[in-house]
């Protein structure tokens, strides 16, 4: 019903047949969506998926993406780029094992039209050039390690190359050229211009320059992150006006106008776009998101958005697809009925949206998981708190009253997403990757506790004489021991969950993060094994900073 959102009881997917590959398949479980534009405040309701930073989501994934988004009224939805797509032109540039393919984007591209759903295009053409540039066929197209070089024609070929290979495939009119984040823009060859036309001048001349090429050549409307021209505003009128702009910014803040008023009183058409607040964390900051996302849809809509991107980001390489299922499930509502629902209504009805499930066990996990974000010592619950692995025991009373606060939170969410998952009736895979990510924090907790009291136990044996040293040294073993086989299982979970999203490239790159945890407290082991040799030898234990366990 359009006048309570998209959401609706008797819209939700029930898995009644067992052959049908996902629950919201229209032909079975709903008639396709009516995307009537006067229904909704936002023509267009945008989600991302970043496949260049490390994980690259499999097909299945990607069309299973297109299927919910669609039961969420999401009609629009964009793959993030850089270099892991496969260019006949280029072949040194994606990695065979991780990379998107024509063919991929060509069925992609089919499978949204079945679901009323679009695929905008997507191409970093100046920052975030690194994994380009870093080959030695390239270097000469440097402006610095990670931007393309803007005072050269070789540059603009390489452009229409990458282009050439993707836009084809994509009918939509729009095509996102990104180019954020160019620190470093004017230090390179571009030195001289910059010092005749400012830095903001370069900019603005190679967005001109890529602009003219989309529209000249293939017939698309460029779209551009807003955030490097809104520091050289200066420079706006340089940007063509057919332009769309899409202005960005994730932190929870009461307003967004004043990235938003430039681009709109300049006449141009613009996105808001919020996000989810996955990027280099163990679960989503949920608190956050639900801010963002409400506010900048809000204000977007407030200043005649013509739609929503809300966007997910993969920047250390580590994150998962699923957890991000909350954020654009707002997003949707949001774009839906202009912010106008209440994070606790729309906590109370998600669960059975996305799941089927006949409680709200969903919704109240996701409000005690997001208070772990704000608990001291935890530093946002970002993955590299948990590669912290806390073998420094001093304060031990500290330690475990913030283990303490962590897990009186953490636990409680883990059971709500446990009973979620028995209870659900579609898509009840996706909640093993909150469940995941629920028990990497749990697991943060009991590391503080254990490692304590294995440093408590490794002191007490330093002090006793040797006779009495030995069931000590066993007691820290037995916790060190605990925790070594506790990431070595969370390891190969994460290996596990990863095979079920996305294709085997950069799968290393956290799998040797487990490896070196499991390392060191295989390390930490063999120490105390050689201390309790020497209790049981009569010999005195070396001190506690040598063992690591200080």
């Amino acid at each position: 019903s359009p006048g309570c959102g998209p959401y609706s009881l008797g819209s939700v997917p029930r898995r009644s047949d067992p052959m049908s590959a996902h629950p919201c398949e229209p032909a079975r479980h709903q008639p396709p969506v009516r995307d009537d534009p006067r229904l909704a405040v936002l023509r267009w309701r945008c989600f991302q998926d970043d496949i260049t930073r490390g994980p690259s989501t499999k097909l299945d994934m990607l069309t299973r993406q297109l299927e919910l988004g669609s039961l969420l009224q999401l009609n629009l939805f964009t793959y993030y780029m850089e270099y892991q797509y496969i260019w006949k032109k280029h072949p040194i540039l994606g990695p065979k094992d991780g990379s998107l393919t024509a063919e991929e984007l060509k069925a992609l591209v089919e499978h949204g039209r079945r679901f009323h759903v679009d695929i905008l295009g997507n191409q970093q053409s100046f920052g975030h050039f690194s994994d380009i540039l870093r080959h030695k066929k390239y270097a000469p197209l440097r402006e610095t390690g990670g931007i393309l070089c803007p005072v050269k024609n070789e540059s603009y070929k390489l452009l229409d190359d990458l282009y050439s290979e993707v836009i084809p495939h994509l009918p939509f009119p729009f095509f996102n050229v990104c180019c954020d984040e160019t620190d470093g823009l004017g230090t390179g060859p571009s030195r001289e211009l910059a010092k005749q036309v400012g830095v903001g001048g370069v900019y603005a001349g190679h967005l001109r320059r890529v602009h003219d090429l989309l529209k000249e050549k293939y017939g698309k409307r460029m779209m551009m992150w807003g955030d490097i021209i809104l520091r050289h505003r200066e420079h706006l009128k340089d940007i063509p006006t057919d332009t769309i702009m899409l202005t960005w910014g994730y932190d929870a803040a009461d307003s967004y106008e004043h990235q938003i008023t430039p681009f709109a009183k300049s006449g141009y058409e613009f996105f808001g776009c919020p996000g989810v607040n996955n990027w280099s964390r163990i679960l989503p900051d949920f608190g956050v998101a639900t801010v963002n996302i409400r506010n900048f849809v809000r204000d977007g809509i407030k200043h005649g958005a013509l739609g929503m991107l809300n966007t997910a980001w993969d920047d250390d390489g580590e994150n998962f697809n699923a957890p991000s299922w909350h954020g654009y499930a707002w997003g949707a509502e949001c774009a839906w009925n202009a912010s106008k629902t209440s994070p606790d209504d729309f906590n109370r009805r998600i669960g059975a949206v996305l799941f089927g499930e006949r409680g709200d066990h969903f919704g109240q996990a996701i409000e005690l998981l997001a208070q772990a974000h704000r608990l001291p010592g935890m530093h946002g619950m970002r993955n590299h708190r948990f590669w912290q692995l806390d073998l420094d025991a001093a304060k031990g009373g500290a330690r475990r009253a913030a283990a303490e606060r962590l897990l009186t939170v953490v636990r409680p969410g883990i059971e709500h997403l446990e009973a979620c998952r028995k209870d659900a009736t579609a898509n009840a895979d996706l909640l093993d990757y909150f469940i995941f990510g629920a028990r990497r924090r749990e697991l943060i907790g009991r590391r503080l506790l254990d490692t304590v009291e294995a440093a408590e136990a490794y002191r007490t044996a330093y002090k006793s004489p040797p006779a009495e040293a030995r069931p000590h040294v066993e007691r820290a073993e037995a916790c060190i021991r605990k925790l070594r086989d506790a990431h070595k299982v969370m390891g190969e979970r994460f290996a596990e969950l990863w095979h079920q999203e996305s294709k085997p490239f950069a799968l290393d790159w956290t799998m040797r993060r487990y490896d070196r945890a499991v390392g060191t407290y295989g390390a930490l082991l063999k120490r105390l094994a050689a201390a309790r040799d020497a209790a049981r030898a009569g010999k005195k234990l070396p001190p506690p900073r040598s063992v690591g366990l200080d």
